[in-house]
């Protein structure tokens, strides 16, 4: 009994020796299996980064500029671009003429290199499961780079600057010169042009940027005259004069008259125009030539600056109303004058009173005022078809004890007869 207990006992010492020795076994079985695992795919990713991610070629379903540049080298790619993607020049056109911008002259040029680098990068330069994320995905979706044009701004903008100076044409009116002769001659209008530069540029840039080099139409604005050719000549006659004497004993009266019958001459008043009498003199000062002469201030003569600016005033007054023009704005003075008679006056004042009156023709009026001699003349030249037969009319009154008067203008035919009365103003003089 005691040898069977022995014999069981041994029996049971070898299984688990055996036992113990096959799981050691299997544990180096899958350690040497999963070494070789290791190993191949090491290999394999090896070779996979080598055939496929690290190499010196772009990755495949790569393209600048819509050109495919796959499995090219940096400089096969960036040649290849350079190829296809042609620097133009730029046609700038207008009215017939045709200005060209050739990429020398603004350093024109594309960040090849640049965009190309990128490309070959793309699946080289960032982490190691981006890149392989990347080279997958393009393998469904491809990737496009583009290209930009790269130029000198200055010369650009010099260059848009001399086209600009070829096309600009400075508007002028029309002008009319008349002698003091009366002699009537003109210039003739100059219809503007100005190179539209911030369209122009914009043009430029979206076509470099674009890299279309379509010839561009140039956008030029246009400046009418407000005063055409045609309108002056149509000044061809005199329409109306009239003249004051005035003493040519004070200088400082004279001066005033002389300086104020220029300021208000050689004026060209269109259809519809109002002329302001104060608004071509400004305020009579010192400073514009002006000087102290006697004034009637509140009905009473004073020194002051200015003093005989009113005799201009209603030398143009009669001239005027001879002329058939319309009278706007008008007041007489508190004092008779010396120089015309009641109603026939206007005053003026700095800030105050002011003469106006309207071009009520369908062409311009030129007005011109002379000073010669002691005689002050105010002439309104005009279009034929506008001269009228006119006399004035003065209805003298009296007021309150004062003296007064009312002012009519007379339109009469070709034979001298009264066909219209038209009213003018009422005029109330201190004794």
């Amino acid at each position: 009994m005691g040898k069977n207990n022995i014999g069981v006992s041994q029996t049971s010492t070898l299984d688990e020796s055996f036992y113990k020795s096959g799981k050691s076994n299997v544990k180096k079985y899958k350690i040497v299996g999963l070494m070789a695992i290791i190993c191949v795919l090491g290999v394999s990713i090896n070779y996979f980064n080598k055939k496929y991610i690290y190499t010196n070629v772009i990755a495949k379903n790569i393209f600048v500029e819509g050109i495919d540049v796959s499995n090219l080298t940096k400089e096969e790619a960036i040649n290849y671009v350079n190829e296809n993607v042609i620097l133009g020049e730029l046609q700038l056109n207008y009215n017939g003429e045709t200005n060209v911008i050739s990429p020398d002259e603004i350093d024109l040029k594309y960040n090849t290199s640049e965009v190309v680098e990128k490309a070959y990068n793309y699946t080289k330069t960032d982490s190691y499961f981006e890149n392989v994320k990347r080279f997958f995905n393009l393998n469904k979706n491809s990737k496009n780079l583009e290209i930009k044009s790269l130029y000198n701004e200055n010369k650009l903008s010099e260059k848009i600057q001399n086209i600009s100076d070829s096309i600009n044409v400075d508007m002028k009116n029309a002008k009319v010169y008349i002698s003091d002769s009366g002699n009537i001659s003109t210039s003739s209008a100059t219809i503007g042009k100005e190179l539209d530069i911030a369209s122009t540029k914009e043009s430029i840039y979206d076509a470099l940027k674009n890299k279309d080099y379509k010839s561009i139409d140039l956008k030029v604005n246009i400046k009418e005259p407000k005063i055409s050719t045609e309108a002056v000549k149509s000044v061809n006659t005199l329409l109306a004069e009239f003249s004051t004497k005035f003493s040519t004993n004070n200088s400082n009266r004279v001066t005033n008259v002389v300086v104020s019958a220029k300021a208000t001459s050689d004026v060209l008043l269109m259809p519809g125009e109002e002329f302001s009498y104060n608004n071509l003199t400004g305020k009579r000062t010192k400073s514009k030539g002006y000087k102290d002469a006697p004034v009637i201030v509140n009905g009473k003569l004073e020194q002051d600056v200015g003093g005989g600016v009113c005799q201009v005033s209603s030398t143009l007054f009669n001239s005027v109303l001879y002329s058939g023009l319309d009278v706007t704005s008008r007041r007489n003075h508190s004092l008779k004058s010396s120089y015309v008679s009641i109603g026939r006056d206007a005053m003026v004042s700095d800030g105050g009173s002011d003469f106006r009156f309207k071009n009520p023709y369908s062409h311009p009026v030129y007005i011109k005022n002379t000073v010669s001699n002691g005689v002050i003349t105010s002439k309104i030249y005009g279009n034929i078809s506008d001269k009228k037969n006119i006399s004035i009319k003065v209805e003298p009154y009296t007021t309150e004890g004062l003296d007064a008067a009312k002012t009519y203008i007379e339109y009469k035919d070709s034979n001298g007869k009264v066909i219209r009365t038209q009213y003018i103003s009422n005029s109330v003089y201190k004794n």
